[in-house]
């Protein structure tokens, strides 16, 4: 098995006898064991289908100070690499790729000559044929340049992609993708390049590295698709809070607004995104979800940060928020447009550093929770489906409350209390 560092990996000037049409990319660590096994029979299943050379590259523990060239250890289907992983985030949100593991895994596909490069999250759920061949074909074949994954629904999972990444993305930048921060996509070399390239979102460690592989592809006029992939990503919170998640994530994303504003301040409306593959059966929606826990940290936070969401919200926002906080727990909502002005509120204040961002993005958690409950409240006896266009409502509420965003970014003082 070959051990090779970051710095080797970017370097495309090695001779190199080996090829490869596709690199299969793990981000994070994984038992090498397991890789190996999986990824036979996995590109086993995807050879049968179209026959490709394909590259299995993961992160080992070869010594820092190695100087050894990369090399690959072939098998009958499949070749292997390991590589060394780039420090992480400073947060430890480790299941997405950030982009000091992008470029890493960039200096591979070029030494190698590859077309595509195929990302995997660290828990390899996706390391399937199937899977990767619904998210590296369209690029291989040339009708996109990233394909992003469609999991199957759940009413409640991945709720802060629901509620806020999904929906602002779509309303700003105006393509309908529903994970754009998946740990699972397939890119063409050329657009991992430019991925490589994109400045790091986030300053005071919120979101530092995240890489936002469908708003860059807008910004780069490439083309986009969606491929349904069956498999699912256990929940890996690694010991974090969720102010800490929250903070990471939508830090980034707030970092990634402020440096696209000239973009989607042009934008209007939104467009569909091709779709590949069909739809999987809903997920198992598990134990009713207890929101009694949420509610009692949203009304906390009612009486103890009014003083920090009145640096941050207008007075009729945290007027509406004070009535809520007062309804009876069967009875709360926060309704979609209060929440889209919350959303939007929120990353002015990022963008003008109305208060540290750190101190923002935790006044921040205590509302999302709020729009937790209300939500699990809505859809607790609807069916999945349902749930699904509940949250298409929202990101349609978000495309129609953008102009919000637009005047309070042109005329910050306008609404100024």
């Amino acid at each position: 098995m070959a051990n090779v560092e970051a710095e080797e990996a970017t370097n495309p000037g090695s001779d190199q006898a080996e090829s490869a049409d596709l690199i299969i990319g793990i981000p994070a660590a994984a038992d090498p064991e397991e890789v190996r096994r999986r990824a036979t029979k996995a590109v086993t299943e995807l050879l049968a289908r179209k026959p490709i050379r394909v590259l299995v590259a993961y992160p080992g523990n070869a010594p820092s100070d190695s100087q050894e060239v990369p090399e690959s250890e072939l098998e009958d289907t499949v070749q292997f690499l390991e590589y060394v992983a780039p420090q992480g985030s400073a947060t430890g949100v480790t299941w997405l790729g950030l982009a000091n593991t992008y470029a890493v895994l960039l200096g591979i596909a070029q030494r190698f000559g590859a077309k595509a490069c195929t990302v995997l999250g660290a828990d390899l759920a996706t390391l399937d044929g199937e899977s990767i061949g619904l998210l590296t074909q369209p690029v291989l074949d040339q009708r996109a340049e990233l394909v992003m994954p469609i999991y199957p629904p759940s009413k409640y999972e991945s709720l802060l992609n629901s509620g806020i990444l999904y929906p602002v993305t779509q309303a700003l930048y105006g393509r309908r993708v529903k994970h754009p921060l998946a740990a699972d996509f397939g890119v063409s070399t050329s657009m991992l390049e430019q991925l490589v390239q994109v400045p790091r979102s986030g300053t005071d460690g919120a979101g530092d590295g995240v890489i936002w592989p469908a708003t860059q592809a807008v910004v780069s006029e490439k083309q986009i698709a969606q491929a349904h992939v069956h498999a699912r990503h256990a929940a890996q919170n690694d010991g974090l809070d969720l102010s800490t998640v929250l903070s990471h994530l939508v830090g980034s994303l707030y970092g990634d607004v402020e440096r696209q504003a000239p973009l989607w301040q042009r934008l209007r409306g939104s467009q569909p995104v091709p779709i590949l593959g069909s739809s999987g059966a809903p997920a198992d929606d598990g134990q009713p979800v207890d929101i009694r826990p949420m509610l009692d940290s949203f009304q906390l936070a009612s009486r103890n940060l009014q003083e920090v969401w009145s640096l941050i919200l207008p007075p009729v926002t945290l007027l509406e928020l004070k009535r809520i906080s007062r309804i009876p727990a069967e009875q709360f909502r926060i309704p979609d447009a209060l929440w889209v002005r919350i959303i939007y509120d929120f990353a002015l204040a990022y963008r003008l550093r109305t208060i540290s961002r750190a101190h923002l993005l935790g006044a921040l958690t205590p509302l999302y929770l709020g729009w937790v409950a209300s939500y699990v409240l809505e859809v607790s006896s609807a069916s999945t489906y349902a749930a699904e266009q509940r949250i298409e409502q929202l990101a349609k509420a978000f495309e129609d409350g953008k102009p919000y965003l637009l005047s309070r970014w042109r005329w910050p003082d306008r609404f100024n209390p």
